[in-house]
């Protein structure tokens, strides 16, 4: 397939090579692997999930449950707080398939209840991330709702979800680990303080990946190690190799003097998300400077500078910039994929695949 604008290039089998594995650590550690839809929001990607056994998917809107709810996924939980707003959706999904929704008020819980419909609760719980959830210290707020949730007639309490989103700040993977390992002593703690047996969701592509054991855990619910990204390997969470998508991007103008290359690639393609790099923001990685659309690991010396709404400025190295011509397609990494295939709108894989998404 010829490129000729800004498109995210799928490598099928690193792709499945990292559902794979992560489903093997699952099994390993005899948990539940309710993998994260939000980084592919795919169908087709969702069967190579299929392919190795897994039943229950996590999403991040009532939108992409729909989706997935008409490819047959039956078990479906909505990783964000409940908008009572879409009521409706609410109510039609929970006529359809399973559906698990996070809380952590008790205004919503009786709202949800006076729906008239099964639904499946979980309380989200603030393990340290700071953005929503009753905090993992707040036990007998948990308690409390959870209580409310018992009491209610259409809600079933299924039990507590966390999501461990500073593992992202991690620098390296001895800090990683650190944080697994306060994150499950906390888990633990927490499901201590219950009489009954608690079923405990966490999901998180740093820790999920770094982690070798789960106390006090029953699911994984991971999303970006579908893909992973530069911003993953930095932390120490995969390889460079392990990226399992790249922007191609075409070269459209060079400058001699600052050695600078500009390509068809800006903010509306990768987003704005940023590594700081030696005090160098970098908003993604040359990968490859050639139309081969085949990528191992990042270019020394190479990388994306700055970027503006359609232009993309590239930062080479001295022999990088003088083999590379207008009108070549370069790979690049982006830094955080989830976003960059949220605004790229589908993939083209390896072999020449179109491949959309929600």
């Amino acid at each position: 397939m010829k490129i000729t604008e800004p498109t995210l290039i799928l490598d099928e089998l690193k792709c499945k090579q990292n559902i794979q594995r992560m489903k093997s650590k699952a099994d390993a550690c005899h948990l539940a692997f309710w993998p994260h839809f939000k980084t592919h929001q795919s169908k087709i990607v969702g069967q190579w999930f299929r392919d190795v056994g897994v039943q229950h998917i996590t999403v991040s809107s009532l939108g992409m449950a729909e989706y997935f709810a008409a490819d047959g996924w039956k078990e479906i939980t909505v990783a964000f707080p409940v908008n009572i707003l879409q009521e409706e959706k609410i109510k039609s999904l929970a006529q359809r398939i399973e559906l698990t929704l996070l809380v952590d008020h008790l205004e919503i819980v009786e709202k949800l209840n006076a729906l008239g419909v099964s639904i499946n609760l979980m309380v989200e719980i603030d393990i340290g991330n700071g953005r929503t959830g009753i905090l993992h210290s707040e036990v007998d707020a948990i308690h409390t709702l959870k209580a409310a949730i018992n009491k209610s007639d259409n809600l079933t309490f299924s039990g507590l979800y966390t999501h461990a989103g500073h593992s992202y700040s991690c620098k390296g993977t001895d800090e990683i680990e650190a944080l697994h390992t306060i994150i499950h002593e906390r888990l633990q703690e927490l499901k201590h303080s219950f009489s009954e047996d608690v079923f405990i969701c966490m999901g998180d592509t740093p820790t999920c990946s770094i982690g070798k054991s789960f106390p006090g855990c029953d699911a994984i619910s991971a999303g970006n190690l579908v893909f992973y990204d530069a911003m993953q390997a930095q932390i120490g969470s995969c390889d460079f190799s392990d990226i399992a998508v790249a922007v191609a991007c075409p070269v459209v103008s060079k400058n001699e003097a600052r050695k600078e290359i500009c390509i068809y690639g800006g903010a509306v393609h990768f987003s704005k998300d940023f590594l700081e790099i030696n005090n160098q923001r970098v908003f993604g990685f040359l990968a490859s400077s050639h139309a081969a659309h085949t990528w191992e690991k990042m270019i020394d010396g190479c990388y994306l500078k700055s970027i503006s709404q359609e232009h993309g400025i590239l930062a080479v190295t001295e022999e990088m910039y003088e083999s590379i011509t207008m009108g070549d397609v370069v790979m690049i990494l982006p830094i955080h994929s989830c976003l960059t295939a949220q605004a790229l709108g589908g993939y083209v894989t390896t072999s020449g695949q179109k491949i959309d998404h929600y």
